[in-house]
């Protein structure tokens, strides 16, 4: 009976150890934003944790949330470093599936600026809802930086960047979009193509008004469709 009793209570500790073995950790990192003056609380949720003095590393099935930015990421791997004393810096060297007010993301890694709400990734695909005409661009690009603040994207593509909004589909060297202006600029080897227009065209630079898709370009090869 005695024997019985020890393997009951063998497996009933096994069963414990599992559970806090396969549990996931949770950290609480609040931050003081030098733009607002206003502290932000990021919540991250992990496998695996390892704290230190200047940089807490976090591995595993991680989602980070932060209300006050509206932004929420899920990865693999994330380091949150120190700057002058203070929590400012997320890296994420993995895949990473970011979310943000009004778009969302996917890259390969990522930085993301605690204090200003800037940041860069790497081999990205954006989505981003344009307020000026309600319709979604997508964007490929090697490298974009954000800045969620202002409502800034800007980018480069070996073999030109690729957008796509609605009707017009374009590809550059780079781009800059302002969100808040409606504004798309276009540079370097652009190719525009708008099937509602029945416009292509190739420019050396270019602006399209994202409202209407207006447009304005530089050294100009245009075809129209003529039905």
């Amino acid at each position: 009976m005695k024997k019985i009793v020890r393997i009951i209570t063998l497996m009933f500790l096994v069963s414990i150890l599992f559970v806090v073995l396969t549990s996931q950790t949770t950290t609480t990192t609040t931050t003081t934003s030098k733009t607002t003056g206003k502290s932000k609380t990021v919540r991250v949720s992990a496998d695996y944790v390892e704290p230190k003095s200047d940089v807490i590393y976090y591995k595993g099935r991680i989602f980070v949330n932060i209300d006050e930015d509206k932004v929420s990421v899920k990865t693999s791997e994330m380091y949150v470093k120190k700057v002058n004393d203070k929590w400012k810096i997320v890296d994420i060297p993995a895949k990473a599936e970011f979310s943000f007010d009004g778009g969302s993301a996917t890259a390969d890694k990522m930085t993301y600026d605690l204090d200003n709400k800037t940041g860069t990734m790497t081999n990205a695909n954006v989505t981003v809802i344009d307020t000026k005409s309600n319709e979604k661009i997508l964007i490929v690009a090697d490298s974009l930086n954000f800045d969620l603040e202002n409502d800034k994207y800007s980018g480069t593509k070996k073999g030109g960047v690729n957008i796509t909004k609605g009707k017009v589909t374009a590809v550059a060297d780079r781009f800059e979009y302002d969100k808040k202006k409606g504004e798309l600029v276009l540079v370097g080897a652009v190719v525009i193509n708008d099937q509602e227009k029945g416009i292509k065209m190739t420019a050396s630079d270019a602006t399209i008004y994202t409202e209407k898709n207006d447009m304005k370009a530089n050294n100009v090869n245009i075809e129209l469709k003529v039905e």
